[in-house]
């Protein structure tokens, strides 16, 4: 559930400190640099076709013709194999893969291997095939989960040229802002999927409570609104707890970009409303101590789980029906799309005003991987995940008649005998797959969510630090440190587990320690920088 993971930090992470980008970023290991060839020691000599005269640019044989058509008889097989994070594998996978597999082989003789992995071992996974130097093609990357560290690190290769050369047609549907958002340093090391654009959080409701204890959520303005209806769930709904949390989400999300302009508890902070552009350690704010008092007294009154500060995944406790509220990232029809996910009916709350930042235009995104032996080919095959319906919902959805039927020309229910629980692949993660304007909508989604979205979109505000971008290389250790102390305290603190009056001096100690204060300085001196160029 993409929400959930976005929400994966104990604070708002900011601009400059999910944008961070290491100098020398093309080494790996003493990995060649790919730059649209085979990487990871497998490029192949690009080769010119005789027949149109295109060069291959690392691919095994392109068959481009000149019209920009691709010609798949003369193109080798190739095998892409992609990973994708979700709740848990699918059962039906492999009829998915075949599906799609059968229609890719005359489009670019492509067999796809997609995958998905787990949320809770997404990130060790991932870390341990690039540090094995697995041959892999694809994978899904976000400013919040290391995508300027793979950049840093070399696992993830340059894709301007690829785009421009292979996936024209996918670059003209792509929204300009977020092509051109997601650079950096002003190279695209990741395809955007082409969806919403600004941030909002607030928190889900299960609907059928709302419904049986008459909650009117027009009423529910702050997070201290909830606690009446968190006090009658308690009371009446044994089971149920009336805020679902696991060790990577937090209500701080909602409370800091209510508080801050900026808030990240490893760099600097803005205050609301700030003028002057100072940094400061947002920590130490009474703010920022109040959003930490307020989920340890939740969590002393019995509102959220125990287990909160070590599970973790939400989806099983949501689709058991164990939870009433839970923090989300939220867009126009998200509850829609959790309820379609977990087999579950929700209504969302919005507790933030949408913002656009640096993150969000890097917020879903695919990737090559420096192990890929035909870059090219993978970019053929992104193209396509833009600009050809069918692909695009084969994956997102699965297959017709048998995960889902048509009951409109681009609306869909679940296929007869088949719910939320029972089906094969509901995967429901379609901000994973290309143009999601071309996605079918639910029977229970509203028909005016595409144009929704745009509307959204219009109506956010920009980020105060939109476009700046943090270079931390004299600073790669203290930031390294401090990445380390936020693992020992964020989950305890952000679940409401841990006493701030106790933990969060120490952990405001800690971070010191580790260098916060230089990071900060740091931070300053670029930003003062880059507004004065402004």
């Amino acid at each position: 559930m993409k929400g959930l993971k976005r929400n994966g930090f104990t604070a708002l992470t900011a601009a400059f400190a999910v944008s961070l980008i290491l100098s020398g970023c093309g080494s790996n290991n003493g990995s060649t640099a790919n730059n649209g060839g085979n990487a990871g020691g497998n490029s192949t000599p690009a080769a010119t076709n005789t027949d149109n005269g295109t060069k291959n640019d690392g691919a095994a044989n392109t068959g481009t013709a000149n019209n920009g058509a691709t010609d798949a008889s003369k193109l080798e097989p190739y095998t892409i194999k992609w990973f994708v994070p979700g709740a848990a594998a699918l059962k039906d996978q492999d009829l998915v893969n075949a599906e799609a597999s059968k229609y890719l082989k005359d489009k670019i003789n492509v067999t796809l291997d997609l995958e998905v992995i787990d949320w809770g071992s997404w990130d060790d996974k991932m870390n341990l095939k690039f540090a094995s130097s697995e041959p892999f093609d694809l994978l899904y990357t976000a400013n919040w989960n290391g995508f300027t560290t793979k950049i840093a690190q070399g696992n993830i290769i340059d894709m301007t040229d690829l785009i421009d050369k292979y996936a024209p047609e996918a670059k003209a549907v792509i929204e300009p802002a977020l092509l051109e958002g997601s650079k950096v340093n002003g190279k695209n090391y990741g395809m955007p999927i082409n969806k919403e654009m600004a941030s909002q959080f607030g928190v889900m409701l299960r609907k059928d409570l709302v419904d049986k204890y008459a909650i009117d959520i027009s009423t529910i303005k702050t997070l201290e609104d909830l606690e009446p209806y968190f006090d009658t769930i308690k009371a009446k709904e044994p089971g149920v707890t009336p805020f679902y949390l696991n060790k990577d989400i937090s209500l701080l999300n909602v409370w800091n970009l209510n508080h801050f302009d900026h808030f990240e508890s490893g760099g600097g902070s803005l205050p609301k409303g700030t003028t002057d552009f100072k940094l400061i350690n947002g920590l130490e704010t009474p703010e920022a101590k109040a959003g930490y008092d307020l989920i340890h007294k939740w969590y002393q009154s019995g509102y959220v789980n125990k287990d909160a500060a070590t599970l973790q995944d939400l989806s099983g406790g949501l689709k058991a029906g164990k939870a009433f509220a839970y923090p989300e990232q939220l867009k126009p029809g998200k509850d829609a799309e959790v309820s379609t996910q977990t087999g579950v009916q929700w209504v969302q709350v919005e507790l933030t005003q949408p913002i656009v930042g640096t993150g969000d235009t890097q917020g879903s995104m695919d990737s090559i991987s420096r192990t890929s032996k035909d870059p090219a080919r993978v970019m053929m095959f992104l193209n396509l995940m833009y600009t050809d319906k069918y692909l695009v919902n084969l994956l997102a959805f699965g297959i017709e008649g048998k995960h889902y039927k048509k009951v409109g020309e681009n609306t869909i229910d679940f296929a007869d005998g088949v719910t939320a629980q029972t089906s094969g692949y509901n995967l429901n993660q379609a901000w994973l797959f290309g143009n999601q304007f071309n996605d079918y909508l639910w029977a229970n989604e509203d028909p005016q969510k595409w144009q929704k979205f745009a509307d959204f979109n219009k109506a956010a505000k920009n980020d105060v630090l939109l476009g700046f971008v943090f270079d931390p290389t004299n600073v790669k250790t203290e930031v390294a440190a401090i990445t380390n102390v936020g693992k020992e305290f964020n989950s305890g603190l952000g679940s409401g587990t841990l006493d701030p009056n106790v933990y969060l001096p120490k952990y405001i100690d800690k971070l010191k320690a580790a260098g916060l204060d230089k990071v900060i300085a740091e931070q300053q001196k670029q930003l003062d920088a880059w507004r004065a160029a402004q």
